[in-house]
């Protein structure tokens, strides 16, 4: 007679693919004819526009621009130019496994960008992209709890509790947002526009009831020539979101990105004091929860000989610890430095990396500093360095890095810029422990136990490898009988004691 175990059913989803990725994207680009000729260029910046994500039967296919925006001095005494360009770009993230059913997430940004001028009418733009892309598969966790059976066929069940973190949700939102910029407080309100740079930060992510509720700022750095020269404007513009969470429970932890997706500036106002910013947004949202699990773990009948099915099961168990790293360095530009105008840092891909039981985590920092030197001419500087973490993390242990932020500001200093700030990053442990647990059994009605000629009490000493369930499994009787024959609770240890063992006869 063969037996299924019964249970509930907890739906989740499996990450089947993390992918960290670098990639080169290139143009060759001749000057539009409306611009002068190149005669130096200063600094080139990249943005990516992450168009579309989709989960194709391949794996993950993004396609978007990378949009460039190049400071230049000119041919003659036109100040400061720029130079609009665009990259299009489309990647796949192979994964056999793929197809409608799988949830991703994904997100694209450049880490650096160059020009070089191959004549003063042409260009070769490049730009190194980064991309980070998750994919979860849709997945039944049963849960094996107990066996719909009579109780004429004698059956003993052990269940085991777990408590495994499982990702329960995946979410997004695309958002717009509409905003005047105030000029009036800046010298650039008669100026001209030479470059954006947008930045969101989600500052505070929370669940209340089935909404997560999203708030943060975008940043905004600006970039004017105005009458008197160079100038420089910053702003925030803080934005607020609500996010479908259906059926996560409030204890769940949440990891949130949030990217801007394209921008677009209109015209000033007639009397110079504001100007219009429409921006594109997106934010993604994964939920974590740790669920309690009970699984059946072993069985027996004290009638007839049973034999187990079982399967193996990973229990995972997760942490999150955030660090930060101050930042001091210091960055030689072989001149002095009169004003810094802009300062931006993009961060590349951690890697993680173990010598014995010591784990480093190297994070790539890239800074980009537009200044003014002493004769008000502008120059571009790029420093490049890397900042490390070191978490505890067992040989047994996986580590992921889940978010990282820089926060840095450039400070004029004696031929060259100092740069301060912090660096962020929160890091996701997870533990995999493997659970055999019971699916089923096959009971052989045919040869029921025999029990007449053994003796109807057992006296023996308990041994330190036994517990209660394997006495009682072994002589084909109950916890319970032993429990009350010697006066135990079912959780009481043996301690190595003499045990009176009721037989069935």
């Amino acid at each position: 007679m063969e037996l299924e175990a019964t249970g509930t059913s907890i739906e989740h989803f499996t990450l089947v693919k993390d992918n960290g990725s670098s990639r080169e994207e290139t143009l060759e680009m001749i000057v539009p004819d409306a611009c002068p000729d190149i005669v130096q260029v200063v600094d080139t910046w990249g943005f990516c526009c992450l168009n579309r994500r989709e989960v194709t039967d391949s794996g993950a296919l993004l396609t978007g621009r990378v949009r460039v925006t190049i400071l230049y001095i000119p041919e003659g005494d036109g100040g400061l130019q720029k130079l609009e360009a665009e990259l299009p770009f489309q990647h796949l993230s192979e994964c056999a496994q793929a197809d409608g059913s799988f949830r991703l997430l994904a997100r694209a940004w450049v880490a650096s960008a160059e020009t070089r001028v191959l004549n003063p009418r042409k260009v070769l733009i490049r730009a190194d992209l980064r991309e980070e892309v998750q994919l979860y598969r849709f997945q039944t966790l049963r849960v094996r709890n107990a066996l719909d059976a009579a109780d004429t066929l004698g059956l003993q069940t052990k269940t085991q509790p777990y408590l495994t973190t499982l990702v329960t949700q995946t979410a997004e939102k695309a958002f717009a947002m509409e905003e005047e910029l105030d000029l009036t407080a800046s010298r650039s309100a008669s100026g001209v526009l030479l470059r954006v740079r947008p930045e969101a930060d989600c500052r505070e992510a929370r669940l209340i009831g089935s909404k997560l509720v999203l708030k943060g700022v975008v940043q905004l750095q600006t970039l004017w020539m105005g009458e008197r020269g160079l100038a420089s404007g910053s702003f925030e513009l803080p934005f607020s979101q609500m996010m479908d969470a259906a059926g996560v429970g409030e204890g769940a932890q949440c990891r949130v990105w949030v990217q801007v997706q394209s921008w677009q500036t209109g015209q000033i106002s007639g009397d110079g004091r504001s100007m219009p910013i429409s921006l594109e947004l997106c934010a993604q949202a994964v939920f974590c929860e740790s669920v309690p699990v009970v699984m059946m773990t072993d069985a027996y009948s004290t009638c007839y000989p049973t034999s187990l099915r079982t399967e193996c099961w990973n229990v995972c168990q997760s942490s999150r610890e955030e660090f930060r790293q101050p930042i001091r360095e210091f960055v030689e530009c072989g001149q002095d430095v009169q004003t810094v105008l802009d300062c931006h840092t993009e961060l590349g891909l951690a890697q993680i990396s173990k010598e014995g039981d010591q784990v480093t985590v190297t994070l790539p920092v890239c800074a980009s500093v537009l200044c003014l030197d002493e004769r008000e001419k502008p120059f571009a500087q790029a420093h490049s360095f890397s900042v490390s973490f070191q978490p505890v993390c067992t040989s047994e242990q996986q580590l992921r890095c889940e978010r990282c932020f820089a926060q840095i500001e450039a400070l004029p200093a004696a031929a060259g810029v100092e740069l301060r700030g912090t660096v962020s990053m929160c890091i996701q442990t997870e533990q995999m422990t493997s659970a055999e647990v019971l699916t089923g059994l096959e009971l052989d009605q045919e040869h029921p136990q025999e029990y007449a000629e053994q003796p109807s009490i057992v006296l023996r000493r308990s041994v330190s490898s036994e517990g209660l369930w394997e006495i009682a499994k072994r002589y084909s009787t109950t916890c319970q009988e032993i429990c009350v024959a010697n006066d135990l609770m079912e959780d009481q240890p043996l301690d190595g004691q003499m045990l009176l063992i009721p037989r069935k006869r």
